[in-house]
């Protein structure tokens, strides 16, 4: 029996699934549950049965999406479903599925925002072909959100094992890397931080993505030693448009089969209507949508550019318009430091005076004074942070990226 989903001391088969799949009967259209299997079990039945679905946070609470009803949770309605004897019908039958689905913006920096989905658009980036027949999956983002669902499709449309490493600690995922021989993960460039220091090789691992924030050299460098055989890609993908570009390292190429949907005006990434789900919370001018995401050309011709930061996060000081992203890359250059968060605070004489958040490698002794002596040989004075604290962890949103003040 292969496996389909290994979520801690559980073990799920492909013909488990196949028989509750057979047996199914009714389904949630707003499902609120922490059992990973039950959410991938009722998620496949509304797109077997053609129903909407709208996928929520299991620890969701009425005050963060306003738009949502709590009376609708956990009601469930009856469908027909024809009895199928193999995977090959049910992926068939998926793919061309008129199911809507419902997702919601992280709210990294505000408040959640709805999207419907066409199974079409959620799979634009699913590759279903023999070679990916027997790649295992460490699924590491939250499945209700888009980088999670796009990676279930990934897995579950080519019968992979996924093995569930969401919310784990750094033991847990090693654990599960070295028993399973996991060889593909998706996740946040928080998640990898993780798993830092450099320790141990791992060999299984042929691919790793990372997605959802911005990453730095250092961290891919620090990844590459600890698993050696994988390729690192890039991701650029958004709740509102799903997976839109790739790449292997910082620079980004806009493909040529969507090069006259994408625009750029001041340096920010605008995208044609016609690549997003359909929302009531976005904005369209002139048929496009204002990302917020700072781009950089690198080649203008080749339409190659590296992303530069979000546009509600840069930090006015005394005039002077902050890149905390920047600043970070550089934090994170010096040696100890695993993560850190550079954010403004009010200031009646400056706007904003400039801090970070910073978490150091166990038994590190790094100072605030020596972290500013490194940035000053390197960066403007006016970003170096004027209050630096350590902490041990971060405030994250439910996908699994650093929630910022």
């Amino acid at each position: 029996m292969k496996s389909f989903l290994k979520d801690k001391s559980n073990n799920y088969t492909y013909d488990t699934l196949l028989e509750n799949i057979n047996n199914a009967n009714s389904y949630y259209q707003t499902y609120k549950t922490d059992v990973l299997y039950d959410f991938f079990l009722n998620f496949i039945v509304s797109l077997l049965s053609e129903k909407p679905i709208v996928l929520i946070d299991f620890d969701i609470n009425e005050n963060e999406i306003n738009e949502f009803e709590m009376s609708g949770l956990n009601n469930s309605y009856n469908v027909t479903l024809k009895k199928y004897n193999d995977f090959n019908e049910i992926i068939n039958d998926i793919l061309k599925s008129k199911s809507e689905v419902t997702i919601f913006t992280s709210g990294t920096t505000g408040q959640p925002k709805k999207v419907t989905h066409t199974i079409q658009s959620l799979s634009r980036a699913v590759r279903i072909s023999e070679k990916h027949k027997e790649n295992i999956w460490g699924f590491a983002y939250n499945p209700t959100h888009m980088a999670g669902i796009q990676v279930f499709l990934q897995s579950f449309l080519n019968m992979n094992l996924i093995v569930n490493l969401f919310g784990s600690n750094r033991n847990d995922v090693y654990s599960a890397i070295n028993e399973f021989k996991i060889t593909h993960i998706s996740a946040t460039p928080t998640f990898y931080r993780l798993l830092l220091p450099f320790e141990k090789v791992f060999s299984s691992l042929q691919r790793i993505t990372f997605g959802g924030e911005k990453s730095d050299n250092k961290l891919y460098e620090s990844i590459i030693r600890i698993f050696p055989n994988a390729k690192i890609n890039n991701i650029y993908a958004s709740t509102e448009a799903g997976t839109l570009f790739s790449t292997q390292g910082e620079y980004f190429k806009i493909p040529n089969d969507i090069v006259d949907k994408i625009k750029i005006i001041d340096d920010e990434l605008l995208i044609h209507y016609s690549l997003l789900g359909h929302s009531d919370s976005l904005k369209i001018t002139d048929e496009y949508f204002n990302t917020g995401d700072l781009i950089e050309w690198v080649n203008l011709e080749e339409k190659t550019f590296k992303f530069k930061s979000r546009k509600n996060e840069l930090i006015n000081v005394g005039g002077y318009k902050i890149n905390p992203i920047e600043v970070e890359n550089y934090i994170l250059e010096i040696e100890g430091i695993v993560q850190a968060m550079v954010y403004g605070k009010s200031n009646s004489v400056l706007g904003s005076i400039l801090c970070a958040d910073v978490k150091l490698i166990e038994n590190c002794q790094l100072t605030e004074n020596e972290i500013r002596s490194q940035l000053i040989s390197k960066i403007q004075d006016f970003k170096v942070p004027r209050r630096i604290k350590f902490v041990d962890s971060f405030l994250l949103t439910r996908t699994g990226k650093i929630k910022r003040l």
